[in-house]
């Protein structure tokens, strides 16, 4: 019924995403108690300080049931407690410290000597962060890794498959995914990820967000089959704080 002609049928980053964040905001409050929240995150969530402390506060609020990343991620976050910086830049001011590029390495360091991140969050009293919440919330994080890591970090998936089998067992229960800044996370997430799920008997969708400043990105995951995906193209950093602050 309606014009063969109209302007702004597809997500670009002129689109308004007022009523979806909306939608996102009654739809997070609902799956808390009556879900399985996924959520798969780019490091990029880390070089900001507050999207790091938005995204821990939503762990620790309950919108978090699993949690997919990297090396990347938990290094950076981790990176973040002992020098406040993510690849050597500061996460508040962007200033880059001096020697700053190692501070990373030290990180996996110190990780790799403890033999586990649950070491290492005891042994030096981390309670910020997201690797901290995750564990002290007994949140499962997958970590899968990369041919270009460094370290890894101890409890990263050096082997892809046995990767896989990880996601997979989130994946077969999750009923809302999320994915930040992160394009082959995203696509791997959504190729192993059903179109619904049967909770107590009635067949409901799975809702499967991507979000990321890339047009390009979010719109891959529809090429790739995942017609059911929503994408929002926008600063994810921003993405997270605003979710954060009209959640609490």
């Amino acid at each position: 019924d309606g014009d063969n002609f109209s302007f702004r049928t597809s997500n670009s980053r002129e689109t308004a995403y007022s009523r979806d964040y909306d939608r996102l905001y009654q739809l997070l409050e609902f799956e808390r108690d009556n879900g399985y929240i996924l959520w798969v995150l780019g490091p990029a969530v880390t070089f900001d300080q507050d999207s790091r402390n938005a995204m821990t506060h939503l762990i620790e609020m309950g919108y978090v049931d699993a949690l997919f990343a990297g090396n990347a991620l938990a290094t950076h976050d981790l990176e973040s407690h002992f020098f406040n910086t993510a690849l050597g830049q500061d996460i508040y001011s962007k200033e880059n410290k001096s020697l700053g590029h190692y501070h990373h390495i030290e990180t996996i360091n110190r990780a790799r000597s403890c033999g586990s991140l649950e070491i290492l969050i005891e042994k030096y009293k981390i309670t910020d962060g997201i690797v901290s919440s995750c564990i002290k919330n007994d949140i499962p994080m997958v970590l899968a890794g990369s041919i270009r890591d460094d370290g890894p970090l101890p409890g990263v998936y050096a082997d892809v498959y046995s990767a896989q089998d990880a996601l997979r067992v989130h994946t077969k229960k999750a009923t809302t995914i999320i994915c930040l800044a992160t394009q082959l996370h995203t696509i791997a997430t959504g190729n192993m990820t059903p179109s619904y799920q049967v909770v107590n008997g009635i067949v409901r969708p799975v809702y499967f967000y991507t979000v990321d400043i890339s047009e390009f990105v979010v719109n891959k995951l529809k090429d790739r089959g995942s017609l059911s995906s929503k994408s929002i193209i926008t600063n994810i950093q921003d993405f997270v704080v605003n979710l954060q602050r009209n959640l609490s």
